[in-house]
């Protein structure tokens, strides 16, 4: 005979879900060996919460923060072991990755980084051309022997790929450089053109002429271009298809 231990489990319900679950167990108990599939069934549900609660403490500790007296308590003990416990995942994973198994998973990683405006500019570069980018730089005046970086890149690429959100581009732009699918070049004179397009801006105009009027600063402009990187040739051979 199975003994089955219920004295510390609590289950929470509703109503409605309480009373199903009634009915159920009622009609296994009435059921030719209903008592020993009851209690089979008992046992798995126990295990299941069990789990189940462990899994939500773990979460709990991920989604709060400690308090400044915890931090010296045993809530930083639990936080490092569990990180300690991912951490040895990793490790054990490590040992079974394969280079495209690795690939797939630091792509995975990036993409879930990117958002549709940026991949438009990645679009955009994909054939290997270089962009014009432009910087401007407050020199002069406290800044004597280092320049102040006012707005950074500055590019035309946003109207040529169609961002949604043109005010952006700046953002977008460094932050494909942060990813590692950029890398930077000198400047290109065959698009002084379009150089001359970035730096002649409204707000660019309204930014050099408030240096100028309020801090007495010399507004200096430096050119670069940007392209696709190695890893961003990869990247881009990968998930384009």
């Amino acid at each position: 005979m199975t003994e089955h231990k219920t004295k510390n489990r609590k289950t929470v319900t509703t109503p409605l879900a309480g009373r199903l679950l009634r009915q159920m167990r009622q009609a296994m108990a009435r059921a030719p060996g209903g008592d020993f599939v009851l209690s089979q069934a008992r046992s798995v549900e126990d295990v299941l919460l069990e789990d189940l609660q462990l899994r939500l403490n773990g979460a709990s500790r991920y989604q709060s923060l400690p308090s400044p007296g915890e931090t010296a308590s045993g809530y930083g003990q639990e936080r490092d072991v569990s990180l300690q416990c991912r951490f040895e995942a990793l490790s054990e994973q490590s040992l079974e990755q394969t280079p495209e198994s690795a690939q797939a998973r630091v792509y995975g990683r990036i993409i879930n980084q990117l958002v549709p405006d940026e991949v438009r500019i990645l679009t955009a570069l994909s054939d290997g051309s270089d962009i014009a980018i432009s910087h401007l730089v407050a020199r002069g005046g406290r800044f004597k022997n280092s320049d102040h970086r006012v707005m950074a890149f500055l590019s035309r690429v946003g109207n040529e790929s169609g961002v949604m959100l043109a005010d952006a581009v700046p953002h977008y732009l460094a932050h494909l450089f942060a990813l590692g699918l950029l890398d930077g070049g000198p400047e290109d004179n065959s698009q002084t053109a379009k150089y001359e397009a970035i730096e002649n801006g409204s707000e660019v105009r309204a930014a050099c002429e408030q240096m100028r009027k309020d801090s007495r600063l010399k507004p200096v402009f430096i050119r670069e271009t940007a392209h696709l990187s190695a890893f961003g040739k990869a990247f881009w051979a990968a998930c384009s298809g």
